[in-house]
């Protein structure tokens, strides 16, 4: 039961998103370049160096010999410690031969995703009423919150320092931030005795705030697990027993930030009893299972960490999933509108049935949709994400309209149910 809260409060956060752009399938061209990075190399100049992310088989090759390959070549390196994936920058001709190196499945270029935000509005699904509408209140009444589990919050940050519901270090237990680029931490071959850097070493530790500006993160973080303090108990998040881990990737995301910040939950899984990951974030286009984000997260995954996604907002189209919450083992929430009488904000507006078959107002009409039919392109539960009022930086509560943090209610849900049924998992696919 306590896992189940725990999943429950990522579903809820991963539910809540804005808006995204579109990107179009990947074109084809060089299996082993993905679109992005061939696009870039249209237009590099041949000493330009590009960020790389280099995906191989760990069946034929090595983390070292891809490592010493690079080096080999002049490129730059940044290995991670528990991801079968390799970082660093190159020059077009380099990266041309790293794409030919044995066992290499593909070079990917280090490119901005997106944080699915939250943006202003008049309507607010209340925290205070999503609560119920999930159910966490009947599991909080009887005591199951989430205690004694840990709670990875991938974003912008959290602060711990000036809001009180996400307390620094009593429950947000360990926060940290990106404090390097990519660039700033390679080694090149002639660079010796300069050592090899790895994904978790790029982060700055035991910060009682990592929220610059953005917010997102702190956001995210209230949904999860606020204690509610600021507000007398009434915007208590869903997981209020589970303790935070703060991994904040900056105000800008990039692949190799969440990739590090990937690695730097696995190194801290234990000290933390990390049981579950929230990802309010993510990109569009088609899904890659060889992308390194999804190969990292089937890492995570593979260690017994829950892995939560949100579905995206470019609904209501079909087909306009974001392809990481895609991956059949992490569980893409879709956001949804509450079901609580009486509701306040009307966030009903956004979940009017717009077929006209009478169905049940459920599903937002800006969440991302699926494919019919489909076995892989659907998300996997829906959550409340219309107009959620959560934690912001700084102080107090925020009130957000088209939220993007719908996965928080399920990685919260996921913490609770996992506390209390130590037997079980709460996960997806295999």
């Amino acid at each position: 039961m306590r896992r189940l809260l725990l999943a429950a409060s990522l579903l809820l956060a991963s539910a809540c998103e804005a808006p995204r752009e579109v990107a179009a399938p990947a074109r084809p061209g060089s299996p082993r370049l993905d679109a992005a990075l061939a696009t870039a190399l249209t237009g590099a100049a041949p000493t330009a160096t590009l960020e790389i992310i280099v995906n191989y088989d760990e069946t034929v090759t090595t983390r070292d010999a891809v490592t010493s390959a690079m080096l080999n070549l002049g490129a730059g390196v940044v290995q991670f410690k528990h991801l079968e994936l390799v970082a660093g920058v190159a020059t077009p001709t380099q990266i041309s031969a790293i794409a030919a190196l044995p066992g290499v499945q593909g070079v990917y270029l280090n490119r901005q995703l997106q944080y699915y935000g939250h943006g202003s509005g008049l309507y607010a699904l209340m925290l205070h009423e999503s609560i119920p509408t999930i159910r966490a209140d009947a599991v909080h009444a009887m005591g199951i919150t989430g205690k004694g589990m840990g709670i990875a919050i991938l974003d912008s940050g959290i602060d711990g320092l000036y809001n009180p519901d996400l307390v620094y270090p009593s429950h947000t237990v360990q926060n940290v931030k990106v404090i390097f680029n990519l660039s700033d931490v390679v080694t090149f071959g002639n660079s010796a005795p300069k050592a090899l850097k790895q994904g978790v070493d790029i982060f700055a530790e035991n910060l009682p705030n990592s929220e610059t500006s953005v917010g997102h993160g702190s956001h995210v973080a209230g949904i999860t697990a606020g204690l509610g303090t600021a507000s007398a108990g009434y915007y208590t998040g869903v997981a209020p027993g589970a303790s935070l881990l703060g991994v904040g990737t900056g105000d800008v995301l990039f692949i190799f930030f969440a990739l590090a910040g990937f690695d730097y939950i696995l190194d801290h899984q234990a000290a933390y009893n990390i049981k579950a990951v929230n990802n309010s974030w993510g990109t569009s286009g088609a899904f890659d299972p060889k992308d390194p984000i999804n190969k990292a997260s089937k890492t995570v995954h593979n260690h017994g960490i829950t892995v939560v996604f949100a579905a995206g907002n470019d609904g209501p189209d079909q087909n306009t999933l974001n392809p990481y919450s895609v991956a059949p083992w992490v569980i893409g929430v879709a956001a949804g509108c509450k079901l609580v009488t009486p509701d306040p904000t009307n966030s009903a507006i956004h979940c009017d049935d717009p077929t006209g078959q009478n169905r049940a107002p459920i599903l937002a009409d800006f969440s991302s949709r699926g494919v019919p039919g489909d076995k892989l392109y659907h998300p996997d539960i829906t959550a409340p994400g219309v107009h959620i009022v959560s934690t912001r930086a700084s102080t107090g509560t925020v009130l957000n309209a088209l939220d993007a943090n719908h996965d928080l209610n399920l990685t919260s849900t996921c913490a609770i149910d996992l506390a209390n049924q130590p037997y079980y998992t709460c996960a997806s696919g295999t």
